[in-house]
């Protein structure tokens, strides 16, 4: 990607999303020219991989940044609630509606709503969804009062791009209308030359919050930290880091603060390369020894583990 197609936007985003990987760059190219307009933007991914980070930078980039960004967790949301907690109620609106409660499209008005799993929003509900979103306005329960609604749209999806088209997880009409731009955050295992510059990113903030002066990572730690896969992509890459920062009692984070139950399978190679100053060729072949012996020896198991 040339310099010259890299708009300051996309910049701005680069800084929060530390990235070598082309697909990324182009992802971040592309949300920075919808950045600072109204488009509903549709994010995709792996559970984990930072789609909420995303849908939360471009509000805050964005536009609408002084209002509220609310959010929708559209799986959590019991569908008797649905239509209350959305568009709110009147007191006496139905039993246990003591006083009048703003609906969360009202809240965000002039902002953001971000729909978390839309493709595990019920059909029915979507439809009411739709309704609101076409017409940008919604009926409290129990009123007669029609209430504008402003808001900028941004949703997001664990479900893969084809099983959302397919129409048995997402009404076609609604996903037209969410899916004006879509971003696909690739996994992290996909990005290796990520994971470091992530990570290091991950432990600043880790090590600012526990109040803690650590500045990086010993060489082995941060080769242990490379050469795993990371199926839980980065939240469970800021969970380690976390975890590490807490047990870590110098300036810099060991493989032995490392959880070694995570990356080997319980065995007790990281504490023994800790507490014994291997080289970092020593413990990747022993690393390899063990997977040879957590596998029976086979080759193509091996080269496959995690």
């Amino acid at each position: 990607m040339s310099a010259s197609r890299e708009t300051a936007e996309a910049r701005r985003l680069r800084s929060l999303f530390p990235t070598r990987d082309a697909r990324m760059r182009e992802l971040l190219v592309v949300a920075g020219k919808v950045l600072s307009t109204d488009a509903s933007v549709l994010i995709l991914g792996e559970s984990g991989v930072g789609k909420d980070f995303l849908a939360e930078t471009l509000h805050a980039l964005g536009p609408r940044s002084s209002r509220a960004l609310v959010r929708i967790d559209c799986a959590s949301i019991p569908e008797d609630l649905f239509e209350a907690e959305l568009f709110g109620h009147e007191k006496g609106a139905f039993t246990g509606a003591l006083q009048r409660r703003a609906g969360r499209f009202e809240v965000a008005s002039g902002g953001t709503i971000y729909l978390d799993a839309i493709g595990d929003l019920p059909s029915h509900l979507q439809a009411k969804l739709l309704r609101v979103i076409q017409e940008r306005q919604f009926t409290p329960l129990g009123s007669n009062r029609t209430i504008p609604t402003d808001v900028r749209l941004i949703s997001s999806s664990s479900l893969p791009l084809d099983e959302l088209q397919s129409g048995d997880r997402i009404r076609p009409d609604l996903y037209f209308r969410l899916n004006v731009v879509s971003l696909t955050i690739p996994p992290l295992r996909e990005r290796a030359g990520d994971i470091a510059p992530v990570a290091r990113r991950l432990l600043r903030a880790a090590a600012r919050a526990a109040g803690k002066q650590i500045t990086g990572f010993e060489p082995e730690a941060l080769e242990i930290i490379r050469q795993y896969r990371w199926p839980g992509n980065v939240r469970e890459l800021r969970h380690a880091i976390e975890r590490a920062v807490l047990l870590e009692d110098g300036s810099r984070i060991t493989a032995g603060s490392l959880p070694k139950e995570r990356f080997l399978g319980g065995g007790d190679l990281v504490a023994e390369a800790s507490s014994e100053g291997w080289t970092l060729a020593r413990l990747e072949r022993r690393y390899i020894e063990e997977v040879l012996r957590r596998t029976g020896g086979n080759h193509t198991r091996a080269a496959a583990a995690d």
